[in-house]
């Protein structure tokens, strides 16, 4: 008999710059899926730039395969985690998504089309400049309704 977890739509979605930061955060979500069988999303938002006939188009293609790239080694870097766990029933399936724009405009554009039962996030000490910062988290808890767990760069998630 067969002791795996039937595999489910539902997920965590994770909040990526591809930082040290985010990487203790991806971690922790990473172990959440796992314990609860969830699946996890990683989505990485970057700014709008230039217009069809500019420059801009050749360097967003530039940076969009650089993202790729980061997404490509997370990926590698999580599915070795969970097997050096082996422990666990569950091997929750990775995806990833980039899109141009708020992250909270693409938060709400994946939970449209997605199962998204949690959002986790890379938190940071306070900065002068961290209005921007602030707002975002703002926009995302006031525009989803869904639980917003922010991991502190330095600070692991035991289980």
């Amino acid at each position: 008999m067969n002791s795996k977890k039937k595999a489910s739509t539902k997920m965590i979605l994770m909040l990526t710059e591809f930082s040290n930061r985010d990487k203790n955060a991806t971690d922790a979500a990473l172990k959440l899926a796992v314990k609860l069988g969830l699946n996890l999303m990683l989505l990485h938002a970057y700014p709008i730039t230039g217009n069809e006939h500019s420059n801009a188009q050749i360097e967003n293609t530039k940076y969009l395969s650089k993202i790729d790239r980061h997404f490509d080694s997370e990926k590698e870097r999580l599915l070795e985690l969970v097997k050096i766990n082996q422990g666990s029933v569950f091997q929750p399936i990775i995806k990833s998504c980039s899109g141009e724009g708020s992250l909270s405009d693409n938060v709400c554009g994946i939970l449209e089309k997605e199962d998204i039962v949690m959002i986790v996030m890379g938190g940071r000490p306070a900065r002068d400049n961290d209005y921007l910062f602030c707002t975002e988290i703002d926009e995302i808890l006031y525009k989803t309704h869904r639980p917003v767990l922010i991991i502190p760069e330095k600070l692991g998630l035991e289980i």
